[in-house]
C-alpha cells in the first residue's frame, strides 16, 4: 500500500484495476475491488497497514467491468461492507442484465471478457446512488455521474481537497503497453464514445488537483490542467 495524499492509499500489485483505500475518522471505504483473485492481496496489504478487511464499511464500485468489480462479492462477504454503485449500473453488477454495447460485436466482447477472462460473479448492491449524492468519506465525497464507458460510471469528488476518483472515465496509462499518459477510455469497451468525451469535459470543468484513475499512476498536482490539455489535443 502506498499513500497518495493523506487518507488516500493505493493498494498495489493487483492484477485488475487500481483499488483505493480511504481512511479517516475510524471508517474505511474502498473504491473498486480489483479482479477475482485479488482479494487475498488486498487483505494482506490491509493487514500490513494495521487494518483488517472486516473493518471495511463501504465498497464503492465505479462501474461493472470485471477488472473493477471481480472481487466485490468476496469483499462484501468477508467485510459486510455496504456496496454502493450508480443506480443505472446496479443490474450489470448484479448480473440481472448484460452490459450493453455500441454494437453486437462489442456487447459479445464485453460479455466474454467478464465471463471468461475476469470470471465475474454477481454482487448485490446495497445502495444505488445518483448525481449529487454525498458519501461519508474523506469529509464528503460527491457522486458525479460520468457515463459513456458504461451507462452508470461514476466519479467521486472531494471538492475542498480537489480529489477526483474517476474509474475508467480516464486512463493514465496505455491499456496495452502500460506507457504513462492521460488518455480517453478504450473504445473497444466503451458503450458510448461521444458521451464518454462529454463526461471528460464535465470532469475537466471541476476544480481537480488530484486525479485517481482506474489504471495508471494517480496524478497528484495539476490534474485539472492535464485534463484540459487532453481535451485540447483531442479537439486539435
Amino acid at each position: 500500500m502506498r499513500e497518495i495524499v493523506p487518507h488516500v492509499t493505493l493498494i498495489e500489485k493487483l492484477r485488475g484495476a487500481n483499488v483505493y483505500l480511504l481512511t479517516g475518522q475510524g471508517a474505511l471505504t474502498m473504491v473498486d475491488s480489483g479482479m477475482t483473485g485479488d482479494v487475498e492481496r488486498i487483505a494482506a496489504q490491509l493487514d500490513q497497514a494495521g487494518y483488517t478487511l472486516s473493518q471495511l464499511e463501504t465498497l464503492v464500485l465505479t462501474h461493472a467491468h470485471g477488472d473493477h468489480v471481480g472481487g466485490a462479492a468476496e469483499v462484501a462477504r468477508r467485510s459486510s461492507a455496504e456496496v454502493v454503485a450508480h443506480k443505472d449500473e446496479v443490474p450489470y453488477i448484479e448480473q440481472s442484465k448484460p452490459l450493453p454495447g455500441s454494437n453486437p460485436a462489442q456487447q459479445a466482447l464485453i460479455w466474454l471478457s467478464n465471463r471468461l477472462l475476469f470470471r465475474l460473479s454477481p454482487c448485490s448492491v446495497d445502495r444505488g446512488v445518483e448525481e449529487g449524492d454525498v458519501l461519508d468519506a474523506l469529509g464528503g465525497l460527491r457522486v458525479i455521474h460520468i457515463p459513456g464507458h458504461t451507462p452508470g460510471t461514476i466519479g467521486l469528488y472531494q471538492p475542498e481537497r480537489g480529489i477526483l476518483f474517476c474509474g475508467d472515465a480516464l486512463f493514465n496509462a496505455h491499456p496495452m503497453t502500460g506507457a504513462d499518459g492521460l488518455r480517453l477510455p478504450i473504445r473497444a469497451f466503451t458503450v458510448d464514445d461521444p458521451q464518454a468525451r462529454k463526461s471528460v469535459r464535465k470532469m475537466a470543468a471541476l476544480d481537480v488537483d488530484v486525479l485517481c484513475c482506474g489504471h495508471g499512476e494517480p496524478i497528484v498536482g495539476g490534474a485539472g490542467e492535464r485534463m484540459k490539455a487532453l481535451l485540447e489535443d483531442e479537439n486539435g
